[in-house]
């Protein structure tokens, strides 16, 4: 489906499926051989395309990079915004403090479970592209925008304490649910997705009647 609700086109799904091949082949090199041993006609190769397809999806690696640390964020190619997948929506609107929290339990345990292998390359191509550092601190800057409408919403409606402090339930809440710190957390307890989701459920619960 389309962001607006519409069906996709025949050529713009045909097109997502191409640049998903695209994607899923990158991030396997990326996470194998890292980033600058990584080429495009590997990648190209390895999506079963021509490099002149690959090159009308992405301009450059640094530019494919960017996007598979975005589908890592995401999950897929699709058009909509984090704020339009299906846990989002039920973390921002769900009628009861539990309900939201485990929506976005739900889908931050997936994302950093996707982006938590990403880490080690991510750091050795914002050591040499002010692109992507850039890039980086812009996702930083919309997960905490993203946290403060959270937090922000269970305050406008109701279900945090009067005089709750969105700002620091946000903040901390950012870092609690970053990659780099799923990435800690499975190497220093071995937690799974589910163990890591519980985490989260338990320790947000914590913060809210704390705040």
């Amino acid at each position: 489906m389309a962001s607006d609700g519409g069906p996709v086109d025949h050529y713009t799904a045909r097109k997502m499926r191409t640049e998903s091949h695209i994607v899923t082949a990158a991030t396997e090199l990326f996470l194998a051989h890292g980033y600058a041993a990584t080429s495009l006609v590997a990648v190209a190769r390895r999506a079963a395309v021509s490099e002149r397809t690959l090159y009308l999806h992405f301009a450059s690696k640094v530019v494919l990079f960017q996007r598979v640390v975005e589908v890592g964020i995401l999950g897929d190619v699709g058009p909509q915004s984090m704020s339009e997948r299906e846990w989002s929506l039920a973390a921002l609107g769900a009628p009861t403090l539990a309900a939201r929290i485990e929506a976005f339990a739900d889908g931050v345990a997936l994302m950093t479970e996707r982006l938590a292998p990403l880490m080690a390359v991510n750091a050795e191509v914002e050591n040499r592209e002010e692109s992507v550092r850039a890039s980086a601190e812009r996702w930083r800057h919309a997960t905490l925008d993203y946290l403060r409408a959270f937090w922000g919403g269970l305050a406008r409606d109701g279900l945090l304490p009067a005089g709750a402090d969105v700002e620091w339930l946000s903040s901390t809440s950012a870092i609690l649910s970053a990659a780099e710190t799923r990435l800690l957390i499975s190497r220093t307890l071995a937690w799974d997705r589910h163990g890591y989701r519980l985490w989260l459920i338990r320790t947000w619960t914590a913060l809210a009647r704390l705040s």
